[in-house]
């Protein structure tokens, strides 16, 4: 068991790395201590902090000699290098200050550096004034979001009463009597003056063709002698009971004949003339070619 035991020893011993060399660089806002090793360092390294002191002790990290060095900086006044049992290495660094101390090491393990800098503490001034302009900001983003909610609203309510005053304007003119306008969208059978709220009554009407018929019809108090069918012609208007019964209406409707039978062939020849130029303009196509 024992010369297990010194087998074990002498092969920890033969695998740690030793120190070779330590050196101290001073800046004005860190110090690093570099350390060299004759071999990779594989060993785990532990850190501990006291009021004035921090510790870092290495493992299978060997050295023959204790090291205690003064250091002119404000950030570290003395390294102490400790050599312990086993393999075993304590770098103790004191300080009058709150510091942090960060290892790391080197890409090929041949070194450590231990780099020490004076811990910063936020102030309070800057607590109180970070904590005091959150709330302003907050504040004002929430007071910008419900302005944009009501800017928003606004707009929805202003844009439906006016869907609804269209609406409105639109049913008041499609109630109008249409067949009473012109192209120009003014009144040439009724007149204005006299309103709208007036009943159109029928007097007589009379049959011309299959198409036309003559229509007497009293609105107000004014009867107007109209041609409707294929165009709606106004022919007379009568006032003051010219046209009374039926007599009155045909002996109307005779002396208009004519100038009705004038304006139906009118159209004929209109009409017909239309067919025979389209009739000419079109030219059959020959199968024969």
């Amino acid at each position: 068991m024992r010369i297990f035991f010194a087998l074990l020893a002498l092969w920890s011993w033969a695998s740690a790395s030793n120190l070779l060399t330590y050196n101290v660089y001073e800046r004005s806002d860190r110090v690093d201590v570099m350390l060299s090793f004759d071999a990779p360092h594989e060993g785990g390294i532990s850190q501990k902090n006291d009021a004035t002191s921090i510790t870092l002790t290495i493992n299978d990290l060997g050295y023959d000699k204790m090291i205690e060095k003064s250091i002119n900086s404000n950030i570290i006044q003395e390294l102490s290098i400790v050599p312990e049992k086993n393999n075993t290495l304590k770098v103790v660094l004191k300080s009058d200050k709150k510091i942090s101390v960060v290892a790391s090491k080197t890409v090929d393990g041949f070194g450590l550096r231990i780099r020490s800098s004076i811990m910063q503490a936020p102030t309070q001034s800057s607590e109180a004034a970070t904590a005091s302009s959150l709330p302003t900001a907050s504040t004002s983003s929430a007071d910008f979001i419900d302005t944009r909610y009501i800017i928003v609203i606004v707009v929805l309510l202003a844009l439906i009463i006016l869907m609804f005053w269209i609406k409105k304007r639109l049913g008041i003119q499609t109630l109008r009597p249409a067949s009473a306008k012109g192209g120009n969208g003014k009144s040439w059978l009724f007149n204005p003056k006299t309103g709208s709220q007036q009943e159109v009554n029928v007097l007589h009407k009379k049959q011309i063709d299959n198409q036309n018929s003559v229509v007497l019809f009293e609105y107000g108090t004014i009867k107007y002698l109209v041609m409707t069918g294929n165009s709606n012609v106004l022919l007379e208007k009568f006032q003051n009971g010219e046209v009374k019964d039926n007599n009155d209406f045909e002996k109307v409707f005779e002396e208009n004949r004519r100038r009705l039978d004038d304006y139906l062939k009118l159209q004929d020849t209109k009409l017909s003339t239309y067919k025979n130029k389209a009739s000419a303009d079109y030219t059959p196509f020959d199968e024969t070619r």
